[in-house]
């Protein structure tokens, strides 16, 4: 994790330190834009220019941006390091030091009349190098690095993600194999069943023939008689039909091939689908390979047998096929054959600067100059002086080896081993020969080193300046590699361009760094501020502006600016006291020098939105429509007009009368209601009468039709009847009516069964079930209490604390239970049932089960032999069910016996 986290930040260090040498001060290159997207990143000018000039390797800048998708790189950061680009890799401190340093040469320079050297000295002792240079307590505090600290870093390269070589070639091969067909015979093709031969004669006889070879290897050649052929090579067939046909005087003939036969084959081994391929008889081994899918990441590529009647009749190396386009070793199949791929012997792994990074096959002891070669030797950038090897120790742990130039040129072979990772180094990724210019000029980048070349070579004029330009200061970085420091040299822009300072115009070296500044980054321009209705609300740099210039500057107005006034707030930069102009803004975009007035440093102008002046007045609707809510208002907005807007009215909307509630503001003092009725159907009709023009604030209620319901009633009876299901009632419906149209009791019916819910009673019985769990805790509670349990005898404490381990065990169950909302009913045929109290008003939601008649009676508790017994209708007594389950045990209570009816009826009796 910590080497993978070392890895990380140097790519990333490659990537900023890459960025610091293209970028110019000034322009936003790479990530210039807030909404830029990650992936046209590597697809940009820029970056193709950190590939191609060797400071980034397209691997590199892939890593950077997956890193940042997944986070660990922020925008800011990005931001923060892309801002560090712009000035080189110059940081705060060393700016500051080098105007020191400047300020203090100034100072000698006045102080002597001598001025021999026209370059300051490396090792002057008033020149510090960058170690010298302190650190802002803000650099201290978060670490930051110093350009010497980076260069004595030597983090590992990110390794590449390397395929199998030879597998792509395999990648789109056809998932089934076509046989080969209208491709030239060669001669020594071997003739055999089932291939076409086309005669053609000419002369005495004018014939044409297409003579298949049949299974015993014959033709028969009309005229001329059974030919046997199988076995011949096709310039032996042709030799053989021409003797024959030209034995007939005047005769010439053509022979030629005609449909091919087909064969089967077998490709079995490390290949993707094995198994019996039918081929055309011109297939050769890769066509077979390729039909079947091509090999898997196990197979060899370079001992691939052919075996013909169990013997190894060629091997073929595809790496011949696919780096030296060598053909000669792949073989013709014939019927029967069998290609067999071994898996992959010793597997070694190039990567880094080669032409063609990969995972090769060894064949034998294979060395790292075969390796190299394998992998099209070493590219443009790779480094000689030093090539790695990664070793799996006796599968204990990893050792590397770095194998020198030297060695490689002895010639003395350097063996790998199996599972080998090679690593080629990048040479130095920046330019040797080069001087980079940054900062406030319009040609920033590098340039070639000549020798004798000074700043006037890169700085000739004025011209090749940007404006702003600081003369006073600026700065060149020059790096000392063999000590691995930097030092800075400060120098007079100024004096150099106007005065011709030979003094100031120093020599430079390769790899220096000249940065030219913008007066701004040492002293404070005047800006302004524009907010409101503008495009492109902000804070910009003024100079000799107005206020039309500036709000172009900020993108023009927007469609909502307020064009009868304007406010421009007004800093003094001594006192700070702020005072307010006015003016108006139609007048002032119109060129008005009155409205139109100058912009001075600090100010802030504010564009007004017309909505605070024009201010958006609504109405609303409630009620019997289909959308009710708050709408804007508009002139001559009528009742009709906002109801049709509310998509209309619902039908349950009572048309004869509707409510229009207005509010009135009287003089800002109070607010006066009046409701106005009027009647929706003529209002709908647009009678002038009722159809009323709106005010703003104005509430207009459709009403809803008296007994109206949104939602229906419905009930449902299952069970013993020819029509159940969910019925919807009328209002004052009975339980007779509904039976009856549920097309009446069948004849399984058991009326004494029937089982009836309602969901009020359910509420009820649930609200009972909590109040007694209430009662039983507050019971409880009082019973467990420490004062009760301490006026308790013993005997009487623990005949206490079965009951309350009792009523615990109760009130569980209690608090498991959820009520049924049954009530108990009796059914009667319906004539009797309509007379009966049983013949209730239904409501929403009740449900009636009418069941089956039983067939048992089921016997449980205290008795010898719990059980369900079938029901004798001539033997009804209690008694008879009794002894057929033992009778009761001898510790059954028969005080307290009960019988459960099917309709949930208890009935107690002593015996």
């Amino acid at each position: 994790m910590l080497r993978s986290k070392k890895n990380f930040l140097s790519v990333l260090t490659i990537f900023i330190f890459s960025l610091l040498l293209l970028q110019p001060l000034g322009h936003n290159i790479i990530f210039a834009q807030e909404g830029t997207s990650l992936s046209g990143i590597i697809e940009s000018p820029q970056a193709q220019k950190l590939i191609q000039s060797g400071r980034m390797s397209p691997q590199q800048l892939q890593e950077i941006l997956n890193a940042a998708r997944r986070g660990q790189i922020s925008p800011e950061i990005i931001n923060q390091y892309q801002k560090k680009a712009e000035q080189g890799s110059l940081t705060p401190a060393e700016i500051e030091a080098g105007k020191k340093l400047l300020e203090s040469k100034k100072k000698e320079l006045s102080q002597t009349t001598a001025a021999d050297d026209v370059t300051i000295p490396e090792k002057a002792a008033k020149t510090p190098t960058e170690k010298e240079v302190a650190k802002t307590p803000a650099e201290k505090e978060k670490g930051v690095e110093t350009q010497e600290e980076y260069l004595q870093k030597n983090d590992l390269p990110e390794q590449q993600d390397l395929s199998i070589f030879g597998h792509k070639f395999f990648s789109g091969s056809p998932s089934t194999f076509a046989p080969i067909q209208n491709v030239p015979v060669s001669n020594n093709y071997i003739i055999g069943p089932g291939d076409e031969i086309k005669i053609l004669m000419w002369g005495r006889l004018d014939e044409s023939y297409s003579l298949e070879v049949d299974n015993e290897g014959i033709i028969n050649f009309p005229k001329i008689g059974p030919l046997t052929v199988a076995g011949l090579t096709f310039s032996e067939l042709k030799e053989l039909i021409k003797q024959k046909a030209e034995s007939i005087t005047g005769v010439s003939v053509n022979v030629s091939m005609g449909r091919l036969r087909t064969i089967q084959i077998f490709v079995l081994g490390e290949v993707k689908h094995p198994g019996v391929y039918t081929v055309s008889s011109l297939a050769t081994m890769i066509n077979a390979i390729l039909s079947s899918g091509g090999p898997t990441a196990l197979s060899s590529l370079r001992k691939i047998q052919l075996k013909r009647r169990n013997k190894v009749v060629t091997t073929i190396d595809l790496y011949d096929f696919l780096i030296q386009g060598d053909t000669s070793s792949d073989a013709r199949l014939m019927p029967g054959d069998v290609i067999f791929i071994p898996q992959a012997g010793p597997m070694i792994s190039v990567s880094g600067n080669v032409k063609r990074p990969a995972i090769y096959e060894l064949i034998d002891k294979g060395t790292l100059q075969g390796a190299i070669s394998l992998a099209g030797g070493l590219a443009p950038k790779g480094f000689k002086q030093r090539i790695q090897i990664e070793r799996a120790f006796e599968n204990q742990f990893q050792i590397v080896l770095d194998i020198s130039n030297k060695k490689l040129k002895l010639g003395k072979p350097i063996y790998l081993q199996d599972g080998d990772l090679i690593q080629v180094f990048s040479i130095l990724p920046s330019t040797m020969n080069a001087v980079y210019l940054y900062g406030n000029v319009k040609r920033p980048g590098q340039y070639e080193h000549k020798p004798g070349v000074r700043i006037l070579d890169f700085i000739p004029d004025l011209d090749s300046l940007e404006k702003d330009t600081c003369f006073d200061y600026a700065l060149i970085k020059r790096y000392h590699m063999e000590k691995m420091k930097t030092e800075l040299i400060p120098f007079d822009l100024g004096e150099v361009l106007f005065q011709k300072d030979e003094s100031q115009n120093i020599a430079l070296k390769t790899l220096d760094e000249i940065y030219i500044f913008n007066k701004f980054l040492f002293e404070d321009g005047e800006y302004a501020v524009v907010n409101g209705q503008v495009r492109n609300p902000g804070r910009y740099l003024i100079d000799d502006m107005r206020i039309k210039d500036l709000i172009f500057k900020a993108g023009r107005l927007d469609r909502d600016a307020y064009m009868d006034l304007g406010h421009l707030y007004r800093t003094n930069p001594r006192t700070k006291e702020v005072t307010i102009h006015t003016f108006n803004l139609e007048k002032t975009m119109a060129g008005d020098d009155q409205h139109n007035l100058r912009v001075q440093d600090l100010d802030q102008l504010v564009i007004h939105n017309i909505r605070e002046y024009v201010p958006e007045e609504w109405v609303s609707i409630i009620g019997m429509v289909k959308n009710s809510g708050e709408y804007r208002y508009a002139t001559d907005l009528t009742i009709r007009d906002l109801i049709l807007v509310a998509g209309n009215i619902k039908d349950a909307a009572y048309m004869d009368k509707a409510e229009l509630t207005r509010f009135e503001i009287v003089y800002g003092k109070k607010v006066e209601t009046s409701i106005l009725e009027f009647n929706l159907r003529l209002a709908l009709q647009n009678d002038p009468l009722h159809n009323l023009k709106l005010k703003p604030m104005d509430v207009v209620t459709v009403k809803t039709i008296p007994d109206w319901r949104e939602k229906s009633k419905t009930v449902s009876i299952t069970g013993e009847v020819y029509f159940p299901g969910i019925y919807q009632i009328r209002k004052n419906e009975k339980l007779s009516s509904l039976i009856k149209r549920a097309g009446g009791y069948n004849k399984h019916v058991y009326l004494l069964g029937a089982f009836f819910t309602r969901e009020s009673a359910k509420k009820i019985q649930q609200k009972r079930i909590e109040d007694m769990m209430k009662r039983m805790e507050i019971d409880l509670s009082r019973t467990s209490s420490q004062e009760a349990q301490t006026s308790l005898s013993p005997e009487d404490l623990a005949v206490q604390k079965q009951y309350t381990s009792h009523q615990m065990f109760l009130l569980s169950k209690l608090q498991q239970t959820e009520a049924s909302g049954r009530i108990i009913i009796r059914l009667q045929p319906l004539d009797s049932l309509k007379k009966s109290n049983y013949d209730f008003v239904l409501e929403d939601g009740d449900a009636l089960h009418i069941p089956k008649k039983p067939e048992t009676v089921n016997v449980v508790g205290a008795v010898y032999n719990p059980t369900s017994l079938i029901y004798n209708k001539n033997k009804a007594k209690l008694k008879y069910y009794l002894g057929k389950t033992g009778g009761p045990t001898e510790n059954a209570d028969y005080r307290h016996m009960y019988i459960i009816r099917l309709d949930g009826a208890v009935i107690t009796k002593k015996l």
